[in-house]
């Protein structure tokens, strides 16, 4: 109960720290802050504890093997890292605004251009 606690505490202290190195809209830190590549795509890693969700309403799946919620530890499973986390938040908030996922109309998948990302 102790290291779950820890967890929590670590994963609080984390996100609270990501808040302030805003990046672009809406505290956006990944993908150079494109809201269309992230919300689209999701993290740039692999493997990663979350996927993105066709239509960007509702909870994102979780990745079979890693812990159900965003957590660093739990029994039998592999935790979320500090990024996975606060990435998960970020998504569950600015994504779901979005009326719908829209297309990409240029060259690629978007996350190419002006530059990879």
């Amino acid at each position: 109960m102790m290291k779950l606690a820890q967890g929590v505490l670590l994963a609080v202290v984390m996100l609270s720290s990501t808040a302030g190195a805003q990046v672009g809209e809406q505290e956006l830190m990944w993908r150079k802050g494109d809201p269309f590549v992230f919300c689209r795509y999701g993290l740039n890693q692999r493997p990663k504890a979350w996927f993105t969700a066709p239509s960007y309403v509702g909870v994102p799946p979780i990745t079979p093997g890693y812990c159900p919620w965003p957590t660093p530890y739990c029994k039998g499973l592999k935790g979320w890292s500090p990024t996975e986390m606060a990435s998960y938040y970020v998504y569950v908030r600015i994504c779901p605004q979005a009326e719908s996922p829209g297309r990409w109309d240029g060259a690629g998948d978007g996350t190419t251009v002006p530059f990879k990302h």
